[in-house]
């Protein structure tokens, strides 16, 4: 069983997906620099004029005209998984931390704690803030509550 505090969940995340974005930004450039630096293109042979025996003249056409000028992007990511919530104590001091456990545990048939369906959504428009529903139910943050468009 892996367990993990569910703020340290949730900055991992939100850092992985922004790492994935510029990551595939930083791709994207890459290849656009790799044609112009290489030189690569599509030589086409073309005639100089309409006649049937007309002298071909090459034309070299670089790649970079062909790719797409839009920037691919994440635009969402979205995780939803069971899992068991403790809050623990940590070892020096009062402060709790709310413990987000995975996995499988041995089964008793008297066990009263059921596992929870949690649902991570971070979204690009709302600036990579994470949405948090815990049973179908949205979990509000303190740190966001005086932002009104992420608790519509």
């Amino acid at each position: 069983m892996a367990a993990c505090g569910l703020d340290v969940l949730l900055f991992a995340l939100g850092h992985a997906v922004e790492a994935a974005n510029e990551s595939l930004r930083a791709r994207r450039e890459a290849i656009r620099a790799g044609d112009l630096a290489q030189g690569r293109g599509l030589r086409v042979d073309v005639p100089r004029d309409p006649s049937p025996d007309a002298p071909l003249e090459s034309v070299v056409i670089p790649l970079a005209m062909f790719r797409d000028r839009g920037q691919p992007h994440v635009s969402m990511m979205s995780l939803e998984f069971d899992c068991r919530l403790r809050l623990r104590r940590m070892r020096h001091g009062e402060t709790r931390q709310l413990v987000v456990e995975l996995g499988g545990r041995r089964r008793r048939w008297f066990a009263r704690d059921r596992p929870h369906r949690l649902r991570i959504t971070y979204r690009a428009v709302d600036a990579w803030r994470p949405r948090v529903e815990l049973d179908g139910r949205l979990v509000a943050f303190p740190s966001l509550a005086g932002d009104r468009s992420w608790n519509a």
